[in-house]
């Protein structure tokens, strides 16, 4: 068998991507037609932002309705009517909304914090500023005033239930958007009303599953002249920490600033010095049960906002947050201009060692209806060594179902010699709602790869992908959705050595559009990867029988019972020892459950637990049995008080953490707030308890 590698052949593809890169760079984006077009005006007397639409300023615009059907039965009209007024100032976005509701009295709405209502009677609104049909900002009401929106940022909201269904508005500052500078602006936009005791979303546009939801926008016409000025955010904290860790004490005050500065309306600077994590969440527990690195969910708003300019379209992490574990300072820049789209990021990271710097750019060009191409860059500069990481990534999408994308990562550090340290991906798929379903995927990861700035969860390994399968949908029903596919997988070494294979069916149900079921059996063979005394990773030559089943279900309501999910698996597979040297055959049952209540609607309790159980098939000797959990209470007294805490746990260590939270809001992004942790955690061979407590008080000031 011919093995899978040949340096010349991956430099001569490498290039050809370049090639095609270089070429396409300055083609010009195709544009669409749109279905409906809004005219917005502009007003002199802005509105009270209450939700009761009774100012002047609606009854002189005409509103526009017609809203249609995306599930259940998509394309349908939409079973109860909605009307939407928009207008304009120097300074907002203004909208109003009448939801119509045959019967209010079944309106479902939580009182929630911002963001965190599911499953709500609510109103949407989606606007693509650029008009590019492939970046958007969305922000969300329901009936009771919650907000959420997909980037953080300041707006105004009121809401009122009606003996005729329900009303709401919203104020937009045009300092929380980012746009072109044009002088005439052409916005996409559009308005999305979910009916909770209908299970029902409506889109005003119609909106076909098979295509890209932002190429079926309206267009929103007459917003001109706008000036937003330079948005500038200054976000202090300042608070006391009490610590008390194995006996040692902490008493500390705290200060730190975060900055927001709007240099143009498409480019924003982002600023952190000393920043406060005090209100995040701690890390779940997870059992290590390979020698690969977990992956932790980055959770610091610093981080998570404007996240989308730093990603690859493969998923592949060549940068990890995760890495800059206690920034001292870090600035970032992103923004989006004529089709391009970029983001630059620096921090300087304190570490027991001094400390290290990161420095990360991205940039990614629009072409045709919905493709791009991009190159990153991440590096990292440690005290003794230095690593870096060039990409070059394309998406290609044709006739709105087909989508070809990949990526060629390329690893320079400073202490290996560079060489086989490269990581490649190629993927073909056929993706509609209905019908034929297909896929091939190819990824390469060298064995000397090692992105120091990014996530990697294995090296040396390439495998093959192939997926074949079938999908119905019905709009009427209990099954909204059926679909099965057939996985066959060749794995290899990077030097093109077979380490294993594996052929696997699965089916999909949905039901209601609310119940989700999935199982699968598999069955193939495997080598596993092993740490040699040197604690580098080797194939162990030798094959191991994999097989097994598993079911994943989910069933999402709102009501008293939230949401209830079970997943459980069992597998024939290789067991690793403790040291992770050596694997022996045997098997695993895993079991995972939550459950999530709503017994009043500004009070949530959520319960989790997952099991793992790992036996020899020799002896039947029990070698692992591990449980995690988690409990979770939120109280929302008023829409600015609330009370949240969460308790988080594993049995084979008794290792716990339990998090207190009490906060009240000022006003859009000011808080007090009490924040209590304590804990009981392994780390090497000891087991640190303590706990800390934190008086925090953050304001907003926006220039």
């Amino acid at each position: 068998m011919k093995r899978l590698t040949c340096a010349s052949g991956q430099n001569l593809l490498l290039l050809i991507f370049l090639f095609i890169f270089l070429l396409v760079w300055t083609w010009p984006l195709f544009s669409q037609d749109r279905s409906k077009i809004l005219e917005i005006k502009k007003i002199d007397n802005p509105p009270k932002i209450d939700g009761l639409l009774e100012d002047a300023c609606w009854t002189a615009i005409q509103p526009v309705s017609g809203f249609v059907q995306y599930n259940p039965v998509n394309g349908a009209p939409a079973s109860e009517e909605t009307y939407v007024w928009a207008a304009y100032d120097d300074r907002y976005l203004y909208f109003a909304f009448l939801m119509k509701d045959s019967q209010p009295e079944k309106i479902w709405a939580e009182l929630t914090p911002r963001n965190e209502f599911e499953n709500n009677d609510s109103i949407q609104i989606i606007l693509d500023t650029y008009n590019d049909k492939r970046t958007s900002i969305s922000f969300t009401v329901n009936p009771r005033g919650i907000q959420k929106n997909s980037v953080e940022t300041i707006w105004k909201s009121g809401a009122r239930i009606r003996d005729d269904g329900w009303s709401a508005e919203m104020a937009i500052p045009f300092k929380s958007l980012r746009f072109s500078s044009a002088r005439e602006q052409v916005w996409g936009v559009n308005f999305v009303r979910y009916i909770y005791r209908l299970n029902e979303t409506d889109y005003w546009t119609e909106v076909k599953r098979d295509l890209p939801k932002l190429h079926q926008m309206a267009e929103l016409r007459g917003l001109s002249g706008l000036k937003p000025g330079h948005n500038l955010e200054i976000f202090p904290y300042a608070g006391v920490r009490s610590s008390r860790w194995e006996g040692e004490k902490d008493d500390k005050l705290a200060a730190g600033v975060d900055v927001k500065y709007g240099l143009k309306p498409n480019l924003y600077l982002d600023v952190t010095a000393s920043p406060d994590f005090s209100q995040v969440e701690s890390d779940p527990f997870l059992y290590q049960l390979s020698p690969y690195e977990n992956y932790l969910r980055e959770n610091r708003p610093f981080f998570t906002e404007g996240s989308q300019y730093f990603s690859l379209v493969t998923g592949t992490r060549i940068f990890y947050s995760r890495r800059i574990r206690d920034p001292r300072l870090a600035a970032k820049i992103s923004g989006k201009t004529g089709g391009y789209s970029f983001g630059i990021l620096g921090a300087l990271n304190k570490t027991d060692y001094g400390s290290s710097k990161f420095g990360v750019f991205r940039l990614k060009r629009d072409l045709f209806k919905n493709s791009q191409v991009g190159i990153y860059y991440t590096g990292v500069d440690e005290l003794e060594s230095t690593s870096q990481n060039l990409a070059f990534d394309y998406s290609f999408n044709f006739k709105d179902i087909y989508y070809l994308r990949g990526a060629s990562i390329i690893c320079f550090d400073s202490a290996t010699d560079n060489s086989r340290n490269g990581l490649h991906q190629i993927e073909f798929q056929r993706e509609p709602d209905a019908g034929l379903q297909l896929s091939v995927d190819f990824e390469r990861i060298e064995d000397k790869a090692n992105l120091r700035a990014g996530y990697l969860g294995q090296i040396d390994f390439q495998s093959l992908e192939t997926m074949l399968g079938y999908a119905w949908r019905y709009n009427r029903g209990a099954v909204q959705r059926l679909s099965w596919d057939i996985t066959g997988t060749l794995n290899w070494d990077s030097y093109g050595r077979p380490v294993g294979q594996e052929l696997e069916f699965m089916m999909f149900w949905n039901f209601f559009n609310r119940i989700h079921l999935h199982y699968g059996i598999f069955t193939g063979r495997s080598q596993y990867q092993v740490l040699t005394p040197e604690n580098e990773l080797v194939w162990n030559g030798e094959y191991l029988k994999r097989s097994g089943a598993h079911f994943d279900f989910d069933w999402e309501r709102g009501g008293f019972l939230k949401e209830i999910s079970l997943e459980g698996s069992w597998q024939k597979r290789g067991i690793y020892n403790e040291e992770f040297t050596a694997v022996l055959p045997g098997n695993q049952l895993s079991l995972e459950g939550n459950l999530s209540l709503k017994p009043r609607s500004n009070i949530e309790l959520s319960f989790g637990a997952d099991y793992i159980q790992q036996r020899l098939s020799a002896t039947g000797e029990k070698v692992f049995d591990g449980l995690t959990y988690e409990a979770a209470l939120h109280y929302q007294l008023t829409q600015k008080l609330f009370i949240s805490t969460i308790l988080l746990g594993e049995t084979r260590e008794s290792q716990y953490s339990f998090d207190f939270l009490a906060g009240y809001y000022l006003g859009a992004g000011s808080i007090i707030q009490f924040s209590f942790k304590k804990s009981q955690r392994r780390e090497f061979l000891e087991t640190e308890k303590g706990h800390s407590s934190t008086l925090k008080v953050s304001y907003l000031f926006r220039i």
